[in-house]
């Protein structure tokens, strides 16, 4: 069972990464009624890839690994919780605009983006990927042991 929840959860965190690339190559590219369905169907895929790291996560704290007492008493996990608290905080911005798409995409029509929108959507996913990077950071320390406190 180790193994499957383990699988899981970097299988959930490739997805993840992918879905987040992709939603930024398709913002940089002019907005079409095909590319911002696109961006709403990868926005949903990277939601649910952050719920099954969340959930797998859990489940690894909890039953697998090394345990509870080891995770909540080392840096790196923490550090990488943060990371991760804070990647997910950012994109509700972009989620929230892709959700407000609704209705315009129903008629098949182009949702309204305006350029300083599109802007601050490309700055949350870079500001998303820096945190992916911290989030890396702080699993390899923690996997070689570094960070914890007794």
């Amino acid at each position: 069972m180790n193994l499957l929840v383990a699988f899981l959860h970097h299988l959930a965190a490739f997805t993840l990464v992918s879905s987040l690339v992709a939603e930024m190559i398709l913002i940089r590219q002019p907005l079409s009624v095909s590319s911002a369905k696109s961006l709403r169907t990868l926005d949903g895929i990277y939601g649910v890839s952050a719920m099954l790291i969340l959930v797998m996560g859990i489940l690894r704290v909890i039953y697998f690994e090394k345990g509870a007492a080891y995770y909540l008493h080392n840096h790196a996990f923490l550090l990488k919780m943060t990371a991760f608290i804070v990647v997910g905080l950012l994109s509700i911005y972009p989620t929230m605009i892709f959700l407000r798409w609704a209705p315009a995409l129903k008629q098949n029509q182009l949702p309204l983006l305006s350029p300083a929108q599109a802007k601050n959507i490309r700055r949350v996913l870079h500001l998303e990927l820096a945190g992916i990077v911290v989030i890396i950071l702080g699993a390899v320390l923690m996997a070689k042991g570094a960070g914890f406190t007794a």
